[in-house]
């Protein structure tokens, strides 16, 4: 498994300019197969002297937490087999074995930078928009929301593809850890938006652009 996360990390660097988001983008999808093709061996299967594996909380620190934040948060954690938790001002994290986490919370980085950058482009081309700050923020919404929905949809059609549905099943230890925290679920997040289809489609297509996956460095 070390080698694989290995590989991973690697292939995360190559997003590391995160000025080409599309590579940033690669490096998410990339990340989620080798999780999936490494994970079931290292986690669901093992010989009775193994030892039991352990769930882990990982925490990223954020004085701020925006509501787009919790909804990359749980895409990511759906993804990589964890749990997704929050404590407001102060972090994000995901519940999960531990190299599971590790993985979820670099893919989580890189993927927060991707949207950042594409929707900093995004209004860019929208110069002719001389709304107030709130409206432009309010549009920046709108191409968000697009994205995080293109970048779900791109997850869910790669486990379809791949058959890993049962791949991505939590472990029993993080579930069991997970009921007996007991933590509650968070309020929604009031956020407002213009209503453009056009950024939205937008977003959404970004979302879903992963072209040119690095597949050959799978092994």
């Amino acid at each position: 498994m070390d080698s694989a996360i290995r590989k991973i990390q690697k292939a995360l660097k190559l997003a590391d300019d995160n000025s080409n988001a599309e590579e940033a983008q690669n490096a998410i999808l990339l990340a989620q197969r080798l999780m999936a093709k490494h994970g079931l061996t290292a986690s669901d299967i093992g010989s009775p002297e193994q030892k039991q594996p352990e769930a882990l909380e990982g925490k990223i620190r954020k004085s701020r937490i925006e509501w787009w934040h919790r909804k990359l948060l749980g895409v990511v954690a759906d993804n990589f087999r964890c749990y997704s938790f929050f404590a407001k001002g102060s972090y994000i994290g995901f519940l999960g074995l531990p190299e599971d986490v590790e993985i979820a919370k670099e893919v989580y980085v890189f993927a927060e930078d991707a949207i950042r950058h594409h929707s900093s482009e995004y209004l860019k081309t929208r110069n002719y928009y001389f709304g107030s700050r709130r409206q432009t923020n309010m549009l920046k919404n709108d191409y968000i929301t697009g994205f995080i929905q293109g970048l779900r949809e791109k997850f869910k059609e790669q486990v379809e593809v791949e058959c890993l549905s049962l791949v991505l099943v939590k472990h029993d230890a993080v579930v069991e850890y997970y009921d007996k925290a007991k933590w509650k679920t968070g309020k929604p997040t009031n956020m407002s938006t213009l209503g453009d289809s056009a950024a939205r489609a937008q977003g959404y297509k970004d979302g879903k652009n992963f072209n040119n996956p690095v597949g050959k460095m799978i092994g």
